[in-house]
């Protein structure tokens, strides 16, 4: 039920998001992209496989032009790079498409997957693929590159996974091909999308040194999965269990809280178990960082605890409205006086990695902005980071508002990855550097998973 105090903020945020998908619904992305056809002039050129006329670095760089546009208009983050390699990712599927006359991210074996297209080409499991096709040509008619981008985007911008990945912040790099059939009647392309977790860093020679314990293999545990984890993945009250963690002086960690009830329903929306992920600070050292982007997990890992036992853990009596249940202990291969980060698991079906909640540093913030306010009150911090993104494209943000964003972009894996996170840290460092390397100590050492802000760490702050 909710409580009296409550309702004000309630239907403010119902209203403030009724208006918003009101609002985009009456928008067509296209059309956000037509308004700029003046930018366009370098694609206005025609497009003409039948008469020779079909540069491709014409057509990646319209393509990509159109998608940083839109992305910049709407969130107003840094644009998506193009990562050359993710081409040869992209071709594969090109090519494939074309020999099936069908728009398809599945392959044959032992490329079936995009995630072992990646992996051929030395990337890791994680990055998204998109497919789409339009006519290569329109007889005599003028047909431009410009026409036929705006052709290949508006499938993907009409699909429901395609349009939330293509405009997601936390998708940082980009890769692209096509193909034209051999009767040149159609254009087939695959757009990659990654981030810096799609780049492998692993130092497999320093992994084996003897203070950088790393669990081997998997765990038996396997990366996100949609339909087991999409209810985990987007329940903003979820990161509260991690204020729940508590560390004593011997080693042994607990989850505690002052209202039982609450504590159990929390856990109850959390999956099926909990696994804790200890990250020594060591390995995102500034020299040779010792991180697997191949496994869904930094450091070593405990054993799956189910929700049933946490809950039969809880050593509160049974009239106490207390809830205090041991979840685990640090491992006797790390020294109990190391530096490390503790992050939480949040387990689907018994393998998946639904969620990681990691140490976060978001409390007491505001921003000035009614809306940002109320969805930070709300704990939905993601959709406060988006609402003030735009404002980074002005150079004289108000210092205070530009570090809450970087607080609110460096508090959860989606969002410290984004280019959003990395735009901020970039227009903090010249603001104020002592403020900025005070504030990375504080969060999650897995915001050192962003390549760049890792480099700008360790460039002024080391």
């Amino acid at each position: 039920m909710v409580k009296i105090k409550s309702i004000p903020l309630f239907l403010f945020i119902l209203l403030f998001f009724n208006c918003l998908c009101f609002s985009q619904s009456k928008v067509s992305y296209i059309d956000l992209i037509t308004e700029n056809h003046n930018e366009y002039k370098t694609f206005q050129r025609n497009f003409n496989p039948l008469q020779g006329k079909h540069d491709p670095a014409i057509l990646k760089s319209c393509f990509l032009a159109m998608v940083n546009d839109l992305r910049q208009q709407l969130y107003g983050g840094a644009p998506l790079v193009h990562l050359p390699m993710l081409d040869s990712v992209a071709l594969m599927q090109a090519e494939f498409q074309v020999f099936k006359n069908k728009v398809t991210t599945i392959n044959e074996p032992p490329f079936k997957f995009t995630a072992q297209r990646l992996r051929k080409y030395g990337f890791t499991t994680q990055g998204d693929e998109f497919a789409s096709k339009a006519k290569a040509h329109q007889g005599d008619k003028d047909y431009s590159y410009y026409d036929l981008c705006l052709e290949l985007l508006k499938p993907l911008l009409k699909s429901p996974t395609g349009l939330p990945a293509i405009l997601s912040p936390q998708y940082t790099i980009f890769g692209f091909a096509f193909e034209i059939d051999k009767y040149m009647n159609s254009v087939y392309i695959s757009v990659i999308l990654g981030n810096d977790l799609t780049i492998q860093v692993f130092n497999s020679v320093g992994s084996k040194q003897k203070d950088l314990p790393i669990s081997r293999g998997q765990a038996g545990l396997l990366f996100y999965d949609d339909e087991t984890c999409r209810k985990i993945a987007t329940d903003p009250t979820l990161e509260q269990i991690y204020d729940m963690l508590y560390r004593d002086e011997n080693g042994d960690l607990f989850l505690q809280s002052d209202d039982a009830k609450w504590a159990k329903r929390l856990l109850s929306k959390a999956g099926t178990a909990i696994v804790l992920d200890f990250i020594q600070k060591e390995q995102y050292n500034c020299r040779t960082p010792q991180i697997d982007n191949n496994k869904p997990f930094r450091g070593i890992v405990s054993k799956p605890v189910s929700m049933e036992k946490i809950f039969a853990a809880n050593d509160s009596s049974l009239k106490s409205n207390i809830f205090h249940a041991k979840i685990g202990s640090i491992p006797d291969r790390i020294e109990l006086d190391k530096a490390i980060d503790i992050n939480i698991l949040l387990i689907g079906n018994k393998k998946y990695v639904c969620r990681t909640l990691i140490k976060k540093n978001v409390s007491n913030i505001r921003t000035s902005d009614a809306i940002a306010d109320s969805l930070i009150q709300a704990l939905n911090f993601e959709e406060a980071l988006y609402h003030l993104a735009p404002m980074l494209s002005d150079s004289t943000i108000n210092e205070s508002l530009l570090f809450s964003i970087v607080q609110l972009a460096a508090h959860k894996p989606q969002t410290y990855l984004s280019s959003i996170f990395t735009q901020s840290v970039q227009m903090a460092i010249l603001r104020n550097p002592l403020k900025l390397c005070e504030l990375l100590d504080e969060f999650s050492v897995s915001v050192f998973d962003n390549a760049e802000v890792r480099k700008i760490y360790c460039s002024t702050c080391n």
